[in-house]
């Protein structure tokens, strides 16, 4: 009996274990925004057919603005730092709730630039590609919490 017990307590914390793991976020290793540069600028060479030239202005262009948004990204962690009370419910500060903002206004210089750089054709391709993975990334009406 104290053997089936001891069986039945291991398997039953192995269990919650194995759950716990599966339930917390995977975390991707934090890239470089040399290397995410990198990244998008390979899949996009592979995904429109740039040419060298074309392939180094759009690298310069992302890793602008990666560079850009870790600065960011690190100036709003000072400023959480520093700041004791909290925001305001609705505050629209940090740029990512609502319309407009720094990272709206970032991604459309962004999106300006690489147009310059790419054919109509290319261009064309790659908003579709873009739109396509943002709905990959949207919550299904069915994730979403639904108001009673």
């Amino acid at each position: 009996i104290m053997k089936a017990k001891h069986f039945f307590v291991s398997a039953f914390a192995m269990l919650f274990a194995a759950i716990g793991a599966t339930a917390q976020p995977q975390h991707r290793e934090q890239m470089t925004p040399e290397q995410r540069a990198d990244r998008m600028t390979q899949r996009m060479t592979e995904q429109l057919s740039l040419s060298t030239d074309q392939a180094e202005q759009i690298r310069r262009i992302f890793l602008s603005n990666f560079e850009e948004m870790k600065a960011d990204r690190a100036a709003r962690a000072d400023s959480a730092k520093m700041k004791s009370d909290r925001p305001k419910q609705g505050d629209k500060s940090d740029g990512r709730k609502g319309q407009g903002g720094p990272h709206a206004e970032r991604m459309a210089k962004m999106d300006e630039s690489i147009k310059k750089v790419l054919t109509e054709e290319q261009y064309e391709k790659w908003t579709e590609q873009r739109a396509k993975m943002q709905d990959r990334n949207r919550p299904r009406p069915e994730e979403q919490p639904q108001d009673e």
